[in-house]
């Protein structure tokens, strides 16, 4: 199979999966509505329905997997799909792995442990993917390497790389800080109201790292100026004034780490990943992630996304 061959490079809109989507605005908040989707994946996704939710557009999908099955008719039977900080992802033909839920609601997403994902703690210095060498063919890595330290992160993508089947792929996808920060530069001198201004400037920075939202609202604009709209720098600054980069168990939602193409690219070389290609939302190198429907699904306003190659 070769990775690089224009026929094989694919957009979301090449391939069109049939659904149907409701919304719901308790979706975001239920605790019944995961048990029920997963049910409805494991009875009903051979004979033809996929279900998916949703928590941050509050919609409950119902697409056909006789078009998601076709997909996958490139890889064999045994083929391993791994989906690391899954939430409440489901899929049946994928193996979940995520932190342990802190809140009751968090533990409904994932569900049973042990059953319909794996707890692994991505942070530890002895992190270990119970995957054996070269035995994975896809990875997916949605907006989890912003909530985990650096070093990590090099532990994480190297157990990613020791498990991926030469030419396997790794989608990851993070929040568009650096993106962020531009549009706060053009909108510093336009006439807006200041509360409107505070607010985005404190999601912006939320984004790069959550500590930054107990500076008051001159301290943050004077950091966000001092490092001239530049969001690895307001990482760098945020961090000398001794905002905490460290992950913390009991509150594992935090932004602790920055990530930016650059970063990426420099991580995945020295790994040893062959490459390191940055996308659109539903275009991949391998035609699983174009079903978006599951896959790039989180935030996607907020996002960027790039695969590792071996």
């Amino acid at each position: 199979m070769k990775l690089f061959s224009p026929r094989f490079f694919i957009s979301h809109r090449e391939i069109q999966i049939p659904s149907i989507r409701f919304y719901f605005s308790g979706v975001s908040c239920s605790i019944i509505l995961p048990k029920i989707s997963r049910l409805l994946n494991k009875l009903l996704y051979k004979f033809g329905l996929g279900f998916s939710l949703n928590r941050y557009e509050n919609s409950w999908t119902i697409y056909s997997s006789v078009s998601d099955k076709k997909l996958y008719k490139n890889f064999s039977k045994n083929s391993i799909f791994c989906n690391f900080g899954s939430g409440a992802f489901y899929h049946n033909l994928w193996k979940n792995y995520d932190y342990r839920g802190q809140s009751k609601y968090y533990r409904a997403l994932q569900g049973v442990e042990g059953h319909d994902f794996s707890h692994i703690d991505l942070c530890s210095e002895d992190l270990f993917i119970p995957e054996k060498d070269q035995s994975v063919s896809l990875i997916y890595c949605s907006h989890t390497l912003e909530h985990i330290t650096v070093n990590a992160a090099k532990r994480f993508l190297k157990e990613c790389l020791r498990i991926l089947k030469p030419s396997g792929v790794m989608r990851i996808v993070l929040p568009r800080t650096s993106t962020n920060f531009y549009y706060l530069s053009l909108l510093e001198n336009q006439y807006l109201n200041t509360e409107h201004k505070n607010s985005i400037a404190r999601l912006s920075a939320y984004d790069v790292l959550s500590g930054t939202e107990d500076l008051q609202n001159d301290d943050l604009w004077s950091l966000i100026k001092e490092s001239e709209f530049d969001a690895n720098k307001f990482y760098q600054l945020a961090k000398e004034k001794g905002i905490s980069c460290d992950f913390d168990a009991n509150n594992a939602d935090k932004h602790v780490s920055f990530w930016n193409y650059e970063r990426l690219i420099e991580f995945s070389k020295s790994l040893g990943f062959a490459k390191c290609i940055p996308l659109y939302r539903g275009s991949s190198f391998v035609k699983p992630f174009s079903n978006l429907n599951v896959f790039d699904t989180t935030e996607p306003h907020f996002s960027f996304y790039t695969e590792l190659i071996k």
